[in-house]
């Protein structure tokens, strides 16, 4: 059986959640727009479910918008975001966002929509906020600045951000789709313009998503203009996955405490035992105990990662949307003293379902393939 450890990649659907996407399935199949009563039976589950997701946020339901996921959801929050910008063009954002985030802004720029400024983390990873003031323009309208990295852990100073932002007038975004149902967010204590969350990272159904905008911003309509979801996101609404995400979401939320008290013993426990037993993996101390960032002394990421797979347990070299581009993480920069070390980074992620004898069992085969790499090496 296979020991999953990639939980910041995708989570499994709870039983609970599954079952509720059955049944909203089988009973409550109208188009939520409508105007029979099948159509309004669905849309009363919709509006259910938007008011159970926008509870575990503490914001009301009207600022809640479903999409199909995290991607959408920050291409959505930045392209209707600018588009309330009354004619400013700077953005900024940081070079550590997910790929959703800087590719996007990277191509809004290349086209003359706007001008990009792009932050460097420090040594920790994160945003330097001095800095981030320095670069405030009169003409600044966005900055978009993710909560938690999904290759990392590493935790950015969002409330602090927001306040000075909400001082300047400046809108702010924030991808946290890693940190949602993993650290608290309280829409009311953080005055944040938009948000994006995932259904799949907190173990509900791939595919459903949300923005959360605050209800002060003068949204302006997408281009196709269509009535689902107040005109902001075309497309015909997912009632059954938005009811299965939200109560994922809300159960996740109610044991944020006690998952993260035992997610911080997760990894306290992974680093002791690395330590303990020699394993050749340096981990990366950031504030997410859900992740642990390793850069290993000898062989390249990819092929310690297909090592563990033989064995049965699952982990990654860095975000799944990124795989496939033959580049260094550019989340991973600001923790490498050469470049090259970043080829030889993998990610362990946990989750409450974790447990200490995988641990154990994770360090045992840890021991075996790096034994057996060092042997290989010796004998060249």
């Amino acid at each position: 059986m296979m020991i999953y450890c990639d939980y910041a990649a995708t989570t499994p659907m709870m039983e609970d959640a599954l079952s509720v996407y059955h049944e909203v399935a089988r009973k409550y199949y109208g188009n939520a727009s409508s105007l029979h009563d099948s159509g309004s039976s669905a849309a009363n589950i919709l509006q259910n479910a938007r008011e159970m997701l926008a509870d575990t946020l503490h914001t009301t339901s009207d600022t809640i918008y479903f999409t199909s996921g995290g991607t959408e959801g920050n291409v959505l929050a930045i392209d209707t975001l600018l588009r309330s910008c009354q004619g400013k063009k700077h953005v900024i954002s940081s070079m550590m966002e997910h790929s959703s985030v800087y590719y996007h802004l990277l191509h809004l720029q290349e086209l003359g929509c706007i001008e990009v400024t792009f932050l460097e983390g420090n040594r920790n990873g994160q945003i330097n906020i001095d800095e981030l003031t320095a670069e405030l323009r009169p003409d600044t309208c966005l900055v978009s600045i993710q909560y938690v990295n999904g290759e990392t852990g590493v935790i950015q100073p969002i409330k602090q951000i927001a306040h000075i932002l909400q001082q300047r007038k400046v809108y702010f975004h924030s991808d946290c789709v890693q940190s949602f149902g993993k650290i608290k967010i309280d829409l009311k204590e953080i005055p944040v313009d938009a948000i994006t969350v995932s259904s799949h990272k907190v173990f509900g159904p791939k595919g459903v998503g949300a923005v959360y905008f605050h209800k002060a911003i003068p949204l302006t309509a997408h281009p196709i203009n269509m009535n689902q979801e107040k005109g902001i996101r075309p497309g015909t609404a997912d009632v059954a996955g938005a009811a299965a995400f939200a109560y994922a979401a809300s159960y996740m939320n109610r044991h944020l405490q006690e998952n993260h008290a035992h997610l911080l013993d997760i990894k306290r426990y992974f680093i002791s035992q690395l330590k303990e037993h020699h394993i050749p993996l340096t981990v990366i101390e950031t504030g997410c105990p859900s992740i642990a960032g390793c850069i290993a002394d000898t062989m390249q990421g990819d092929y310690i990662l297909l090592e563990y797979n033989r064995y049965g347990v699952a982990i990654s070299t860095g975000s799944a949307c990124s795989i496939g581009q033959q580049q260094i993480p550019r989340a991973i920069r600001p923790f490498l003293k050469k470049q090259e070390d970043g080829k030889r980074y993998i990610r362990f992620s946990f989750s409450h379902l974790t447990t200490m004898q995988d641990i154990d069992q994770i360090i045992d085969i840890s021991s075996k393939i790096f034994t057996r790499i060092e042997e290989e090496r010796i004998s060249l």
